[in-house]
């Protein structure tokens, strides 16, 4: 979680900062373990990943917060993209994100 926190101020520097950025960071902290190779998610994570996919109410909002999660993973450290679709299928949550990779076309 305080990864996620920590670069936040860097990621509003960035061409993927926008206020959705900050949504993304607030509702996925609680899933860095996860996506880091936890064995399950949080509680607190699934909450917060359904809230996120509730937010996004235009394919545009889609767009932004991949960009946001591109732009946020590779400063984690080491993670598997294939992490990302798996918090979905494990909060139950349809419809989620495909893997996000650094090659990973946010507008398809």
């Amino acid at each position: 979680m305080l990864v996620f926190l920590n670069f936040s101020r860097d990621i509003t520097e960035t061409a993927a900062a926008s206020p959705m950025c900050d949504v993304v960071i607030f509702y996925l902290s609680p899933c860095e373990g996860f996506i880091k190779g936890g064995a399950n998610p949080a509680p607190e994570c699934c909450v917060g990943a359904k809230r996120l996919v509730d937010e996004l109410k235009a394919k545009e909002d889609r767009i932004e917060v991949c960009q946001c999660i591109k732009a946020l993973l590779p400063l984690l450290g080491p993670f598997d993209p294939n992490r990302v679709p798996l918090l979905g299928q494990k909060c139950g949550i349809k419809n989620f994100f495909p893997p996000i990779t650094p090659a990973t076309d946010c507008s398809k």
